[in-house]
C-alpha cells in the first residue's frame, strides 16, 4: 500500500524526489527533533515550512516562524538546554542577526543536539550580498558540515545531531542555493520514536552563566572539546581521502563544489589525482591534512566564495612543514556562483589539459546565444499593491518616466518584495543595503541635507524583524522623515509565512491575536500615523504630499493584502462554496477610440497585464488589457486621465454594468 505522505510516514527502503531543503528537514525529523524555528529567508525557507506544514501529523513537534534570526536561534538554544533536539534555519545574511547567540553557543555548549541550517547564496540571486558564512566559525567556533548532494543533505543533518550531542557543539549545516532548491532522489531512513520527546531543563550555572571568569573557563573548555572533535574527524566517515595513488597532484573540496569537481574530472578524462573530500570544512585536523599531503607536490583547493578552505589549508601547510605549492583562487573566482563549467575550466587551466571539443563548442555557443537574448527584469506581480504604492510616491514627488523629470526627494530602500521598486521604470530607491537600514540611514541623511525630503520604506515583516527599535530611535532623536510601511500582511518574498498582522490564513481561517500595526506605531510615540489603501492611488499620493510638509516623524501604512494570497484564498472559497460565484464577475477594458496612448498605465504604472498590440485594420498600435492576466485591482481605471479604461460588471443571469450603469441583456 502506498504511503500517503512520505515526508512524515516514509521509512527505510522508501524513495522520493525531494528538494534539498526538504531533505534537510527530513533528516532532522529522522533525528527526532522537537523544535524547529526560523525567520524566513530564501533559499532556506522550505526547511522549516515543510515541517510547519506537516506538524499536525507529527507527534511532539513545535515549529515557529520567529520575528528575527536572533530570537530564532535563542529559542533553539532554550529547547536544546531543555533536552529537546532543535533545528534553526536561516539564510546567509541571517547569521549577521543571529551572530550574538552564535558567538556564545560554543562556550555554553548544548544538551540535546542543535543544528543551524544556513542557506548560502553565491551570486546573490536573492540577497543583498553573497557573504561566506563559513568565516564566522573562526570566532564562533561552530563546526561546519557541507553536504554535496540531496542524499547527504538528509544524512548529514541526521548525523549532525549525534555529533552535536557528543561534543556539545551547535553544528552549522551549510547548503548553497543550488542544493537548497535542487531536486533529486532521496532514500529514506527510519524516524525515531517520538513519544518520549519531553523537555526537562536542568540548571547548569557553570556553563549557562557565561560571564566574567566563567566565560574564560568556558572558552578553555571549548578548546578542549574542539581538539577532541578534530581527532574524531581524522577517521570519520565525513572526511574521505580518495584515489590515494602515485600522482603528485592533489585536490581538496567540499559540498556541492566537490560534486562539480568529480564531474569535471570525468568530462576531462582525469582519474589519477588524489582527492580530499571534506564533509566538515571546520574544524580541520592538522593530522588529516598532513596525511593527505604525503607524496604531493601541488595541491589545488576547489571551493566557492572567499577561500575559507584555502586559508585553513595554507595555515596547516605552514604548521606541518609542507614544501609543495597550494593553489586555489588563482583558478576559481572569489565572486558569484561557481558552476560546473567554471570548475571544468579551472581544472583544465591548472592541469594544462585541453577542454573536450564538444565542451569548448558548447561553451562558446552558450556565450554567443546569451549575448543575443534579452535580459529578463524582475517586476511586481500583476495587481501587487506595491506597484500602486510606488506609483503614488513618484507622483507625489513630481517624478515622471514619461517626461524624464528629476526628483529631489531621497527614497531609502529596504529588503522585501518592494525591493523591486529600485528597477525601471520606477527607479524609486536611492540606496539599499540590509534590513531596516532605510530609516536609520535616511534619518542621518535628513539631518545633514536639509534641502531634500527623505522617504524611508519598509515592509511589515521587515518592520517586525528589527524595525521597531529603528523607528523608536527616530522618534527619540526628533527625526524629520516620512516612513512608509508597506503592509501586505505576509512575509511574501520568502513563501508567504504569517506576520503578526496576518488576518486570515490561506484557507480563510482567522488568525489568532492579530496585531493592529497602526496602534503599535502610535504606542512608539508617533503622533502622525495614517493607514491607507495603496490602490486608491490619488488619495494615497495626496496624503504623501501632505505628510512631506509636516515636521517630525510621519508614518503612512500602505495596507493591502498580497494579491497572490488574496486570489488563492478566494479560489479556495470558490471551490468549497459554490454560492460565492453568485457575486458576479467584472473586467477592465481599454476603449481604443478614447485612448491617446499617454503611457500613464503602460509606462508610469507599468502593469504587465497591459500590453501593446498591433491593430490588424489600421496597422497601428494600441493598448490592451489581457483579461487572462488582469486581476481586476482597478488601479489603471483610477489613474487614466482620459477615462479610456472602463469597468464592465456582469453575472450569468440577466444584467451587466459598464462603469456602474446597468444594462439589461438576454441570456
Amino acid at each position: 500500500m502506498a504511503k500517503s505522505n512520505l515526508f512524515v510516514n516514509g521509512s527505510e527502503g522508501d524513495k522520493a524526489i525531494v528538494l534539498g531543503n526538504e531533505a534537510i528537514a527530513r533528516g532532522a525529523l529522522e533525528a527526532g527533533i522537537g523544535y524547529a524555528s526560523m525567520y524566513p529567508g530564501t533559499p532556506a525557507s522550505e526547511i522549516i515550512a515543510v515541517l510547519d506544514k506537516n506538524k499536525k501529523h507529527v507527534e511532539n513537534l513545535y515549529t515557529e516562524f520567529s520575528l528575527n534570526e536572533h530570537i530564532s536561534l535563542h529559542g533553539a538554544i532554550g529547547a536544546s538546554w531543555s533536552g529537546i533536539r532543535s533545528l534553526c534555519a536561516m539564510k546567509n545574511v541571517g547569521l549577521n542577526v543571529a551572530s550574538e547567540p552564535a558567538q556564545f553557543l560554543a562556550y555554553t555548549g548544548v544538551k540535546a543536539g542543535l543544528v543551524l541550517a544556513i542557506g548560502s547564496d553565491p551570486g546573490a540571486p536573492s540577497s543583498s550580498n553573497e557573504q561566506d558564512d563559513r568565516w564566522y566559525s573562526l570566532h564562533t567556533y561552530m563546526p561546519i558540515m557541507e553536504p554535496s548532494n540531496i542524499q547527504e543533505a538528509k544524512d548529514f543533518t541526521k548525523d549532525a545531531f549525534d555529533v552535536s550531542e557528543e561534543f556539545s557543539f551547535g553544528i552549522i549545516l551549510m547548503a548553497p542555493s543550488r542544493l537548497c532548491h535542487n531536486a533529486g532522489v532521496l532514500r529514506f531512513g527510519n524516524i525515531r520514536d517520538r513519544k518520549n520527546i519531553k523537555g526537562n531543563f536542568k540548571k547548569d550555572p557553570e556553563n549557562y552563566l557565561n560571564l566574567f571568569s566563567l566565560a574564560v573557563k568556558n572558552h578553555a573548555k571549548y578548546l578542549e572539546r574542539n581538539e577532541l572533535l578534530k581527532k574524531y574527524l581524522i577517521e570519520s566517515k565525513f572526511n574521505k581521502i580518495i584515489n590515494d595513488g602515485q600522482s603528485k597532484i592533489g585536490f581538496i573540496s567540499s559540498g556541492v563544489i566537490y560534486a562539480h569537481l568529480m564531474e569535471a574530472f570525468d568530462i576531462l578524462g582525469v582519474y589519477d589525482h588524489k582527492i580530499l573530500k571534506l564533509g566538515f570544512s571546520f574544524p580541520i585536523s592538522n593530522e588529516l591534512i598532513k596525511r593527505f599531503f604525503e607524496g604531493l607536490e601541488k595541491v589545488v583547493v576547489v571551493e566557492e566564495a572567499e577561500g575559507f578552505l584555502e586559508f585553513q589549508i595554507k595555515k596547516i601547510a605552514y604548521e606541518t612543514g609542507f614544501k609543495g605549492s597550494i593553489y586555489g583562487k588563482e583558478f576559481f573566482s572569489r565572486t558569484g556562483e561557481i558552476t560546473l563549467d567554471d570548475v571544468i575550466s579551472g581544472v583544465s587551466r591548472f592541469l594544462e589539459k585541453p577542454l573536450p571539443v564538444s565542451f569548448d563548442f558548447a561553451a562558446k555557443k552558450d556565450k554567443e546565444l546569451s549575448d543575443k537574448l534579452p535580459q529578463r527584469s524582475g517586476t511586481f506581480c500583476i495587481g501587487c499593491p506595491h506597484r500602486a504604492t510606488f506609483y503614488s510616491i513618484l507622483k507625489a514627488v513630481g517624478f515622471s518616466n514619461t517626461d524624464e523629470k528629476e526628483r529631489d526627494v531621497v527614497i531609502a530602500g529596504d529588503i522585501g518584495c518592494y525591493t523591486l521598486g529600485l528597477l525601471p521604470p520606477y527607479n524609486a530607491m536611492d540606496f539599499l543595503t540590509c534590513m531596516n537600514a532605510g530609516l536609520s540611514i535616511g534619518q542621518a541623511i535628513s539631518n545633514f541635507d536639509k534641502s531634500k525630503k527623505v522617504i524611508a520604506l519598509v515592509g511589515d515583516s521587515t518592520f517586525y524583524h528589527s524595525g521597531i527599535p529603528v523607528l523608536l530611535n527616530a522618534v527619540q532623536n526628533g527625526a524629520d522623515i516620512l516612513y512608509i510601511i508597506l503592509d501586505n500582511s505576509w512575509t511574501a518574498m520568502t513563501g508567504h509565512q504569517k506576520t503578526p498582522s496576518t488576518q486570515k490564513d490561506i484557507d480563510g481561517k482567522p488568525s489568532a491575536n492579530v496585531l493592529n500595526l497602526k496602534d503599535l506605531v502610535k504606542s512608539l510615540g508617533v503622533s502622525y500615523v495614517k493607514s491607507l489603501d495603496p490602490n486608491s492611488v490619488k488619495r494615497f499620493s495626496a496624503q504623501i504630499k501632505s505628510a512631506l510638509k509636516e515636521p517630525g516623524v510621519k508614518v503612512l501604512i500602505a495596507k493591502r493584502e498580497c494579491i497572490l494570497q488574496e486570489i488563492r484564498r478566494n479560489k479556495s472559497l470558490f471551490k468549497n462554496d459554490p454560492k460565492v460565484a453568485e457575486t458576479g464577475e467584472s473586467l477592465y477594458e481599454i476603449q481604443k477610440s478614447r485612448c491617446v496612448k499617454c503611457n500613464e498605465c503602460f509606462v508610469e504604472l507599468a502593469c504587465p497585464a497591459i500590453i501593446l498590440k498591433k491593430d490588424e485594420d489600421t496597422g497601428g498600435d494600441y493598448y490592451y488589457i489581457d483579461p487572462a492576466s488582469c486581476v481586476k485591482c482597478g488601479v489603471c481605471y483610477e489613474i487614466c486621465p482620459n477615462s479610456a479604461i472602463r469597468k464592465v460588471e456582469f453575472d450569468l443571469k440577466s444584467e451587466f454594468k459598464i462603469d456602474g450603469k446597468s444594462l439589461e441583456i438576454a441570456i
